[in-house]
């Protein structure tokens, strides 16, 4: 799907989004409500106000006193007690309507309490609430019974308003009357705002609350309770679940509305109510930075994940640090859907994608299965003709049919590639300093190190570069007595002879140009240690007598120095020369060699010791990723291998492969991960097929179409990305020679056929020219990104190389 197209879906999907969000409030205040209670509970509970005290009726108090309502005459008997506390204001949360009076006389020493008091707001209540221009009006307003009977008395109303939050009207106008709320009332405060959006800040349990028998059991018992409650605003409700309404916060399940109250006058008194002036414009925001990253993204595939991981973290720190320290309400909905809705069109684009990759595959392997079963179908005609034929035609017979079991080997060396090996740690492999084998032959070397080791002698280790001789010397040290000293090692073959000389002995000052101080040598370093010569074949005569001397009496000259120090080491030589046969020809000093061949240990080459290439394979493969496995086809071609590197080349080729198979997203190493030179047998592959079939068809126009028809109706792009893959590969492989590339890709002599050949390739590069030119950028990643396009249908595992050809390009 191109990008515009992808881009154009997204942008629609967003504009979707905000209208519904828009025009239907419940999904946004859903959304809304579940992160801010998630932000309350991470921030945690503060302390309410210490000047409000609750008094609530529990089931336990109605028990107790009687049923519900309770009689009139316990709010005189509790209003008389708390004025004589000295409270600062009491609040009747209770609406005492007038059609649950039993005993008029009860109402009337209620009202005498209230006017007594002159401390005392009581509850209304009104009809509808309808809001205009900010202001809230009513079609109805209800007094309670002691405001009917005595118009002096201070009400405020109970209710509440519920559209984008829960919110509490200061003021509400019933005709021309004026009411402001109950929580207004009570703090004594004339707030200018409009409405009061509630900030629950804990649990309504943690402001200092009585039941009505907690508290006049304790006015009895406890004399301190005057104090406590002094200048105190003390709120009166119900608490019992049956009869209160009641509410659900971050703090409780269930919230009595005495506490809803409580907590407004909280806010009014501590200016912590949340602020809702600024939604419109947080929608308005959050809508537009979601259109900004689209923008800003839609290119990028890469990392693209990363990067909403990023945001999404941006976002929750910045509207966590708003809403929990400025306490100010936003419209987080605007951004979560839209944000969520282009994360999962891009994971339904990366699926179809994904998708599209593993088809290609599958027609992949389809098309070399549908092969195998036809050339299987002709060996068995083939052999059946061979039985019905004699002279001539038998031996022309024959000849077909050993190149069609050729033919049918390589399909299924193809079908051993996707195959994982059997190969795992068991109880045959053996890991010895280092040194993964099963071999006996490696298992008689380890013997001989072991023996070997506990002694003092001077050790010669012969093997071939790459076969662990220093991982032997290692052994050897670290099972001596020594091992607790220097293990100290010398490349013999990387230094000239007088470099040699000042590194194993050291030199003193001013002994040659440049000596500006005192050397410590090798040999020095590795006293009462142990030092390892390695390719000691490689040494001039000359120095074989210094080295001698040293061997034969401990005692070591520093370059320009007279005096000889004694030194106590242990020599481990290696080589991967005979050194007998250098002995012989007068190159090595006789003497010399049986000084160092005390105890001589051969350590055997990779190719003589097979059955160990799979327990070092899977050792390597282990050290590079736990995950990656190894096919059937690519350990044969390991074990079929010569390995003139030995394990060091071995490990090479592993970490080379590894590093293949990850780029091309898979979690097994195949032929096509192993160098070239590995593939003897050179398996069937795709590409090999679809290089064949358009050589045979001269590379014509219609050369595509005919083969992906040939191949058994595969998709035309499955071909022509194919070859276009093969093509960045010759390039990156002949060193970015273009007649070179045309000479391998062609096959052929004629300059016609030629030309088609270096006329794709061109197109292929002056496209990559084209968009590179383009760029605003050199940065390879950056353009790799922007290149999403070029990457798109190429096969995976051609990635690497258009990565190449692209870096090529830039340095031009």
């Amino acid at each position: 799907m191109a990008e515009k197209n992808k881009l154009l879906i997204k942008l629609v999907t967003i504009i979707l989004v905000v209208l519904v969000l828009v025009a239907f409030r419940n999904p946004a205040r859903g959304i809304n409500k579940g992160i801010e209670n998630i932000y309350s509970l991470i921030k945690g509970e503060a302390e309410p106000d210490t000047n409000i005290i609750i008094i609530h009726i529990s089931a336990a108090d109605i028990e107790r006193i009687g049923p519900w309502p309770v009689k009139r005459s316990y709010y005189a008997l509790l209003i008389n007690s708390l004025t004589k506390h000295q409270v600062r204001s009491i609040g009747l949360e209770i609406f005492l309507s007038s059609r649950l009076v039993t005993q008029s006389i009860y109402e009337e020493l209620l009202k005498n309490e209230i006017l007594k008091s002159g401390k005392v707001v009581l509850g209304s209540k009104s009809g509808k609430l309808t809001e205009i221009n900010g202001q809230f009006y009513t079609d109805s307003l209800s007094y309670p019974t002691p405001k009917l009977l005595d118009d002096k008395l201070a009400t405020g109303h109970l209710n509440y308003h519920v559209n984008d939050e829960l919110i509490i009207p200061t003021e509400i106008i019933y005709n021309e009357i004026k009411e402001q709320s109950f929580s207004q009332k009570l703090s004594g405060l004339n707030r200018t705002i409009a409405a009061v959006p509630v900030n629950y800040i804990s649990s309504w349990k943690k402001f200092e609350n009585y039941t009505l028998t907690e508290y006049f059991t304790l006015i009895q018992t406890d004399h301190g309770m005057f104090q406590k409650f002094r200048d105190k605003i003390v709120i009166i409700g119900i608490s019992d679940e049956q009869i209160a309404y009641t509410f659900n916060t971050p703090f409780d399940e269930i919230m009595p509305g005495v506490a809803l109250h409580a907590f407004a006058v909280d806010n009014l008194l501590n200016s912590r109510f949340y602020k809702v002036e600024f939604y419109f414009y947080s929608a308005l925001f959050f809508s537009i930075v979601v259109l900004m990253l689209l923008f800003f993204h839609h290119k990028k595939e890469t990392k693209k994940f990363i990067y909403y991981l990023v945001y999404v973290l941006a976002f929750i720190i910045i509207t966590f640090f708003i809403y929990t320290s400025l306490n100010i309400k936003l419209a987080l909905a605007f951004f979560v859907l839209p944000f969520l809705s282009v994360v999962l069109i891009d994971g339904i684009f990366s699926a179809i994608s994904y998708r599209n990759m593993l088809k290609g595959m599958i027609d992949e392997s389809e098309v070399l299965k549908s092969l195998l079963r036809k050339k299987e179908i002709e060996l068995t005609g083939l052999q059946n003709e061979l039985d019905l034929k004699t002279g001539e035609g038998a031996e022309h017979l024959i000849d077909k049919i050993k190149i069609l079991k050729n033919e049918i080997d390589r399909l299924k060396e193809n079908e051993e590639d996707k195959s994982v090996a059997p190969i795992q740690a068991n109880e045959h492999s053996q890991e010895f300093f280092g040194m993964v084998y099963r071999s006996k032959e490696m298992a008689k070397a380890v013997e001989l190190i072991k023996k070997a080791a506990p002694t003092n002698s001077t050790i010669l280790i012969f093997g071939e570069s790459g076969t662990g001789k220093e991982l032997a010397a290692n052994a050897i040290h670290s099972l001596s007595q020594r091992k607790n000293n220097n293990f100290i090692t010398v490349n013999c073959r990387a230094l000239s002879e007088n470099l040699l000389e000042t590194e194993l002995f050291g030199h003193v000052k001013g002994s040659f140009t440049g000596a500006s101080s005192d050397k410590i040598g090798k040999f020095e370093s590795a006293d009462k240690g142990t030092i390892f010569l390695d390719e000691i074949g490689e040494i001039s005569e000359n120095f074989q007598v210094k080295l001698l001397r040293v061997l034969q009496s401990g005692d070591i000259e520093k370059v320009g120095s007279s005096i000889a120090h004694k030194v106590d080491v242990r020599v481990i030589a290696a080589t991967n020369i005979d050194l007998e046969t250098a002995v012989e020809e007068k190159k090595f000093r006789e003497d010399l060699y049986y000084r160092i061949n005390v105890f001589k240990i051969e350590l055997p080459p990779l190719r003589n010791r097979k059955e160990d290439i799979e327990a070092l394979a899977l050792h390597f493969l282990s050290k590079v990723s736990g995950e990656l496995k190894i096919s059937n086809a690519a350990l044969n071609s390991l074990k079929e291998y010569e390995w003139k590197g030995n394990v060091r080349e071995l490990e090479s080729v592993i970490n080379r492969a590894a590093i293949f198979a990850k780029s091309a997203n898979r979690d097994l190493i195949q032929i096509a991960d192993l160098p070239d030179n590995f593939i003897k047998s050179s398996s069937f592959s795709f590409e090999e097929l679809v290089l064949a079939s358009l050589r045979n068809k001269n590379f014509s126009h219609s050369s595509i179409s005919e083969t992906a028809k040939e191949l058994g109706n595969v998709n035309r792009t499955l071909i022509s990305e194919n070859f276009r893959g093969i093509v960045l590969k010759t390039l990156v492989g002949t060193d970015f020679d273009i007649e070179e590339t045309v000479r391998k890709i062609s096959d052929n002599l004629d300059e016609e056929i030629k030309e088609k050949v270096r006329s794709k390739i061109q197109i292929y590069l002056n496209n990559i020219d084209g968009d590179l030119v383009n760029s605003t950028t050199k940065n390879f990643e950056t353009i790799r990104q922007n290149f999403n396009s070029k990457y798109k249908n190429l096969p995976v595992k051609f990635h690497l190389y258009l990565d190449e050809v692209i870096k090529f390009k830039l340095k031009q």
